[in-house]
Formats: structure tokens, sequence, C-alpha cells
């Protein structure tokens, strides 16, 4: 490790017992990464025993959907005290080639772009995009290039996780309050879904993503930022949600996933533009 690392805050959120084990995996995770000092703090309704987890900050709130926010306001807090900033939610595997990337894509991207990641679940028979459902797809007139690599649009904003540079995390600051979530009744939606329908053109589904959801997608919605996936290095932006559970709609969840043949396909149209 160099002798003067970058620091990044990694604030993660944890509600209950039932997924400790994915906590402790994605910490020892974030702990073991080489070319970064990574200081850990989790957000909890429960202590929690974990070695490697810097600090537990325990909430007690009337409605825990807001928990995740929690963690938003600690990144907020901290803004000048570190150098890059992820929020996660306790399954979620953060790599450290994750990180390399987003600093990597931030260096050659526009300002009014930021890189994300697109989850993945797998078993025996392959790998499934859960965010891939619904009527979420890419965006095929979006493939643009910097660098010789090329990036396009997921319209799914969520990734239930966010990476964040020092510059990125102040200037998002600027156009939303970090420390809330934004009302979508006031950002007009209802009026402009109107004229949408009068104008004949596509309405945008509402309540999209849930309060938890929308603590990752409030950013890439709302802050003049377009969020940008490198699909020509496809594979290295894959987060794992490690339940792996959205596949079979395990545990009381939806069935909500996209085999690999279908991503390929829309990959290798999206890379013939």
């Amino acid at each position: 490790m160099d002798k003067n690392p970058p620091k990044i805050l990694a604030v993660l959120v944890n509600y209950g017992t039932e997924q400790i084990h994915f906590l402790e995996q994605v910490v020892t995770e974030l702990k073991s990464f080489s070319k970064y000092n990574v200081t850990v703090i989790v957000n909890s309704n429960i202590n929690l025993n974990i070695d490697e987890i810097d600090k537990v900050n325990i909430f007690k709130l009337d409605n825990y959907q807001l928990l995740p926010l929690t963690c938003r306001k600690v990144i907020w807090n901290n803004k000048n005290d570190y150098d890059i900033f992820l929020f996660g939610e306790n399954d979620h595997l953060f790599k450290e080639i994750h990180i390399d990337n987003h600093l990597k894509y931030s260096k050659i991207l526009p300002k009014n772009r930021i890189s994300g990641l697109i989850q993945f679940e797998e078993d025996n028979s392959g790998k499934y995009y859960p965010g891939y459902h619904a009527d979420f797809e890419w965006k095929f007139n979006s493939v643009e290039e910097y660098d010789g690599k090329k990036f396009a649009h997921f319209t799914n904003l969520h990734q239930a996780t966010f990476i964040l540079t020092k510059e990125q995390l102040k200037k998002i600051g600027k156009k939303l309050n970090f420390n809330e979530l934004v009302d979508e009744n006031k950002k007009n939606t209802v009026f402009i879904n109107k004229l949408k329908k009068i104008l004949g053109l596509k309405i945008e589904r509402p309540n999209k993503y849930s309060v938890k959801c929308k603590v990752n997608t409030d950013i890439y919605k709302y802050a003049g930022i377009t969020k940008m996936i490198c699909i020509s290095e496809f594979e290295d932006n894959l987060i794992h949600h490690l339940p792996n559970i959205y596949i079979n709609g395990n545990n009381g969840r939806n069935k909500l996933r996209s085999d690999d043949i279908r991503m390929k396909e829309s990959l290798n149209k999206l890379l013939k533009k």
C-alpha cells in the first residue's frame, strides 16, 4: 500500500440478524483492499460484534425503511475527511476493482456523467440480473465512447450502492439535500406525466423506486448527472447481490431476473453502435 493511500469511507446499512453472514463477507472484502485505506461504518438497528467494523451506529426508528438514509447523513457529515465514499446494503459485495474503475472512468467521463454498477445473482446455471425486469431496459441510443471505452445508460437506476469521489459528493450536494430523500410530488411529476400523456409520450411509472431504493437512485435521477455503465468492461462493473434470492423468488421476494443470454444479446447490440 502507498504511504498515503486514498481514504475510503464505506457506510453500510444493516437490519436485524438475518444477513449478518453476508455483512461479514462484505466487510472482510472491503478491509482487504490493497490500494486504499478503508474505514467501515455500519448503521444498524442492533449491536454488531464484527471485529473489522470500525464503528457501529445504532438507530431506533419508527420507520426502518428510513434506516438506509441515515448512511447518507453519515457520509455528508464526513465529506471533508475522505477521498472516496461508498454506500451499500449489507449484502452487496464491493470489490476493489469497482473503486479502481470508478476513479478511472471519472477521469474520462464528462462532468455530467457518472459510472455505475449492475447487480447480479448467480446459481449453477449462470448469472441473472434482478434489475433487468418489468419495463427496465438498456437505452440503446445512449452509447458513448471515451478513451476507447464504450458506455451506455441502463434505465433501472437502482444498484443498492453508490460510489462517489469527494468532488462528486460535493457537486451532488449542491443539486439536492444529501440528508433527505427527494419529494417527487414537489418535482411536478404528476403534471409532467399528464403533459406527456397529451403529447403521446411514454409516461414514467409512478413510485418506480421504494424509499430504500431512493437512497441511491435519487443521486442518479435528480443531481443533473446521467449514470453510465462501461459496457466494454462489463464483467468488471457487476456487483454481486449475495443472497441470490430473486432468481427464483425465495424468502417471499418477487421473481425478478433476466438471464445471461438476454443480457449478452443486449450488450452485443449496444457494442455494435
